[in-house]
């Protein structure tokens, strides 16, 4: 009796369809149930009985004739499991609304924070039998870290947004025909000067490791000024309280060095807005100064040189002194300096992704 009056019809494209089952069978990393299957289809296609396709391959003539079938329908799709109902859910969507009603919720006290054991906890007084670990298992679904912490800013929109980044861009895009220099200047604070107690070593790949106890030798913090129409850098170490006469004294410099008429890009810190440094300025009428917006230093151009000046100088370093950690940086400020160019300024308008509600 033929394959034919037993089975559906041949599909066409045969050729096709048995290079697709063999390379099923001889994949290195199929499963066994997948592979058999495609055994069996080509065993019928090579004309072998039902039977006796099945005595070889230790199977019944239904089970055959169950998976020629579903290749003649669907073709290789057809050869994997179709979809299981699985066990019936024990907890519904509500269950997990709340779950996540508590889990965005402040914790009981004493607790800072939710665990799942708490969670698992609380939902029982709800009614909800749930375990930790379910509790764990829908948190991912949801994609919630209760764990974890992140920081953000929440501020009213800064009305001047807008007209205090125009104004620090056009003073840095026409510094360069400006006979008067365009200086931005900020803070860098507190870096730490640590020492580990052992030092560093390398694993079996190469990688530095670095001895977790440390020697802490205090602090150390800079003035930075950038003058936009070279791209030069200065960096001035701060040997007291960075308060509004450290900040005048780093002004007066400023003046002994370019004259008493420039364009000062600068941040709304305390130190550079207080009463004392406003009263100063007034005094000095041909100090022009740009404030950035609020919460934005972003704005300011020597913030981008010093996280060029972390990463490069201070990350991964150890300082032993803030004299050597400041004799580096000035080793790094002179070879800067060597190939500086003129600072360029590019901010997305309004509209953009970094607009002012964005910030």
């Amino acid at each position: 009796m033929s394959v034919g009056t037993l089975l559906p019809s041949l599909p066409c494209g045969i050729d096709d369809s048995r290079e697709a089952l063999q390379a099923v069978v001889d994949g290195p990393r199929q499963q066994q149930r997948h592979a058999l299957r495609a055994r069996l289809v080509l065993a019928v296609l090579d004309g072998t009985g039902i039977r006796q396709v099945a005595r070889d391959h230790a199977c019944s003539p239904k089970t055959v004739r169950k998976w020629w079938r579903r290749w003649c329908e669907g073709g290789i799709a057809a050869l994997g499991d179709a979809p299981r109902s699985g066990r019936p859910a024990l907890y519904d969507d509500s269950t997990r609304r709340d779950l996540l009603a508590l889990a965005t919720a402040q914790a009981p006290a004493p607790f800072a924070g939710w665990s799942h054991e708490r969670l698992s906890a609380a939902m029982g007084e709800l009614n909800w039998g749930v375990s930790p670990s379910w509790v764990g298992r829908a948190l991912k679904r949801l994609d919630l870290k209760v764990h974890q912490v992140r920081g953000w800013v929440h501020r009213r929109a800064d009305p001047d947004f807008n007209t205090r980044v125009a104004a620090v861009e056009a003073a840095v895009t026409a510094a360069g025909d400006d006979p008067f220099p365009v200086l931005c200047l900020d803070e860098k604070t507190s870096h730490p000067l640590r020492v580990p107690v052992l030092p560093d070593s390398r694993d079996g790949r190469g990688r530095r490791r670095r001895e977790f106890e440390y020697v802490r030798h205090g602090t150390i913090s800079w003035y930075g000024i950038q003058t936009a129409a070279s791209g030069a850098v200065q960096m001035i170490r701060s040997t007291q309280r960075m308060d509004s006469v450290a900040f005048i004294e780093v002004l007066e410099h400023l003046v002994a060095v370019h004259g008493s008429i420039f364009t000062l890009v600068m941040d709304n810190g305390p130190a550079h807005t207080s009463y004392a440094t406003r009263t100063w300025l007034q005094a000095h009428p041909g100090i022009s100064v740009r404030l950035t917006p609020k919460h934005a230093s972003w704005v300011n151009p020597v913030e981008s040189v010093f996280g060029i000046l972390t990463r490069q100088v201070l990350q991964h370093a150890t300082f032993v002194s803030a004299e050597d950690c400041d004799g580096r940086v000035q080793h790094w400020t002179r070879l800067r300096n060597q190939q500086h160019r003129p600072v360029t300024f590019t901010w997305q308008r309004p509209g953009a992704p970094t607009s002012a509600a964005d910030h």
